[in-house]
């Protein structure tokens, strides 16, 4: 299929200084009887690394070109993005204030540790829902700006359509990735909660003119009232500052929630099963917040015949959510091989 040429390329800081690899899974596609590989997106500092990297690295652009001095982010407290927003705008020299929901720990843990040791002003809101999460954090812009600071908000995740486009920038990198190792892959599977990554790699399946499935796998339900509509608005907002003539429909957008469980950071059947295979076969992390849901969707659709190989996982990172107690014994009561360590 001829592949369609466009730029993709929106002034960015590089925050990676690399090119994440790709690279096949031969033990854990063994096991599967499907051909599995990963891109790694997880590579990386503690706190650049993960998908949202790619997102800052254009919109922190964008703020600087307005001259924006303040960043401003909500999320919630065990949030890959807020952790990855902080660290960026250490790197550059920029304040960083991040609004946090979900119930308080009575340590830092996790990313949320990361995020004071990145000298973020850390707001914390409780156990709330996302849309009051939205309002209480343009309640904090406001009182920024009128104290003075120059602010750039950003919205939940880098869900923008600058943030959409550094992902279909992405998806050309990894399908170019896999044809110099003379292979393709058939279907894309990836943990999704705000939309932009899903949104950026469909429109990056268009720009090359390919066929492969792009299913994303919904690990926080609520953020929107309506997630397809959100996920092709952002993708078309994305086309439209990049490749103005295209346009991505309904149909372009594939979700599935089968693997939400109990809700964003809330157990899922299969969650325990994938973190075990991925860390024993392949010597990598995955968490229980986001990408071992996707995972579990891969190793779940292998067994049921419903996926075609070869499949990219795309690991999004956030790893460091398994050193937060909340999430940790989730996963050691889940392995009988860990609760059988003595400490």
């Amino acid at each position: 299929m001829r592949t369609a040429t466009h730029h993709t390329d929106l002034p960015r800081i590089d925050l990676r200084g690399f090119t994440s690899p790709v690279h096949v899974l031969p033990r854990l596609s063994d096991e599967l009887g499907v051909e599995v590989w990963c891109k790694r997106d997880d590579l990386g500092s503690v706190g650049l690394a993960g998908n949202k990297v790619r997102k800052l690295e254009t919109e922190l652009a964008h703020a600087r070109a307005l001259g924006a001095t303040h960043l401003v982010t909500e999320g919630s407290r065990h949030s890959n993005a807020t952790r990855a927003a902080a660290a960026a705008a250490a790197s550059i020299g920029m304040k960083c204030t991040l609004v946090l929901c979900h119930d308080e720990p009575k340590e830092p843990v996790g990313n949320l540790l990361l995020d004071a040791l990145f000298g973020a002003d850390l707001r914390l809101v409780g156990d709330t829902s996302w849309g009051e999460l939205a309002r209480l954090t343009g309640d904090v812009v406001r009182e920024l700006e009128a104290a003075g600071e120059r602010v750039h908000r950003l919205p939940i995740g880098s869900a923008t359509g600058r943030g959409a486009a550094s992902f279909a920038r992405a998806y050309i990198e990894a399908d170019e990735q896999m044809e110099a190792q003379g292979a393709s892959f058939r279907t894309i599977v990836h943990a999704s909660s705000a939309g932009s990554t899903h949104a950026g790699l469909v429109l990056g399946r268009a720009l090359r003119g390919r066929s492969a499935r792009v299913i994303g796998v919904v690990v926080a339900g609520e953020v929107y009232d309506d997630v397809s509509g959100t996920y092709l608005r952002l993708a078309n907002e994305a086309a439209g500052l990049v490749a103005p003539t295209v346009r991505l429909a309904a149909s372009d957008i594939e979700l599935t929630e089968a693997y939400l469980g109990e809700g964003y950071g809330q157990p899922a059947p299969g969650v325990t099963e994938a973190i075990d295979l991925m860390a024993r076969l392949e010597g990598i992390v995955v968490d229980p917040v986001y990408t071992a849901k996707a995972v579990a969707a891969i190793i779940d659709m292998a067994r049921r015949g419903t996926i075609e190989g070869p499949v990219l996982f795309w690991h999004t990172g956030g790893y460091h959510a398994l050193f937060d107690p909340s999430l940790t014994a989730t996963v050691w009561d889940g392995l009988p091989r860990l609760r059988d360590i003595r400490l």
